[in-house]
Parts: structure tokens; sequence; C-alpha cells
């Protein structure tokens, strides 16, 4: 099964996202969806944020955070907050690109999931400060998870669609549902 997601995955990001500027007064962010490719149902990493955090406090999400003015890209970017928040070794990574960014409603980031295959183990370790808790959830499990879509209204008064899906006894929801939503979609199952 690994292999017949992995080549859906390839061949899913053969075609590059569009570009999306940011909108006026948005700071860019990324985000790296991992996926282990020698474990069984091609797992994806996530991520739990501490619960004393400010923004997203005791959300799950995906190992990521803000560009830095050292970072050539979005990859790199990505890259270096998942090497902060839980010890991935950068060179431990086959990037294969990149999903269209979101708006990020609570943090006001636009945010880029960026995609990559884990190509050799590493020790996960927590940075001891805004993750919680790592996970894995098979890919296999998230393609077939209960799944439900809430058009949500903001304080503000802005619609938005929130995607939430069910799986091992967890909700993910928020901008990481709908990245989920998305991955889900490149493969033709969304």
């Amino acid at each position: 099964m690994n292999g017949q997601l992995i080549d859906r995955l390839r061949h899913g990001f053969a075609v590059p996202a569009p570009e999306a500027p940011p909108p006026p007064g948005k700071r860019e962010a990324a985000v790296l969806m991992l996926l282990d490719p020698a474990r069984d149902g091609l797992p994806l990493l996530f991520v739990q944020r501490a619960e004393h955090l400010r923004l997203h406090a005791g959300q799950i999400g995906l190992p990521g955070g803000s560009w830095e003015p050292e970072d050539r890209d979005l990859v790199a970017t990505a890259l270096r907050e998942a090497s902060e928040e839980i010890g991935l070794d950068p060179t431990c990574v086959e990037v294969l690109g990149a999903l269209p960014p979101r708006l990020t409603h609570r943090s006001d980031l636009w945010l880029t999931p960026i995609a990559g295959l884990q190509s050799r183990p590493f020790t996960l370790r927590g940075d001891g400060n805004e993750v919680a808790e790592w996970f894995w959830l098979s890919l296999g499990g998230l393609l077939s998870a209960p799944h439900r879509a809430e058009e949500l209204t903001s304080e503000a008064g802005e619609q938005r669609l929130v995607h939430y899906y069910e799986a091992e006894g967890r909700t993910i929801w928020g901008v990481t549902g709908g990245i989920v939503h998305d991955l889900l979609e490149l493969l033709g199952t969304g």
C-alpha cells in the first residue's frame, strides 16, 4: 500500500502548487508534512502544542513556524522549524513539494504546507517548550477517517469552512484539518 500512496503523492506534487503571495500584512510561515515510507500505512507526523502557549494551545498541528530572514525559502523554514521542534535532521527529508498556502485565522499567518518523505531514521525529541507530544497517524487511516466540514463565523464576521477528521481517538481540525483535506484531495480522495 505504501508504494501506491507514494506514487500518488509523487504524481500529485509533480505539478507545483500555484504561487500565492501573502495578503498584505500577513507573515509567511511553513509547516512540514513528514511521511515515513518505512512504516506501514505511510504515517504522517503530527505534534500537539503545549497547553501554556498563547496561540493554538493544546491543538494538534504539524511541525513548523514563521519564516525568518536567514531562510532561503519556505522549504528551509519548514525544515528549520521541524529541526527545532522535533529534532529532525533536514538531510533526512526528500521534499516532494508544497500545497497551496492557507491563512491561519488565530495567528494570522500565510501558511505553506511542505510535503516530504523521511529518507532515513532520526530520533524524535521535543523542544521542551512548544511541543507537548508528537505522534504518527497512518495516511491510509486518514483516508478512511470520519470527516466533516462546518461553516464557521469568526469574531470579525468572516465565514470559513473548517474540516474535522477523527483518527485514532484524535480530532484534527482548523488549519491542520484543512491541510489534511488538501493532501487527501491531492491524492484524489478528499
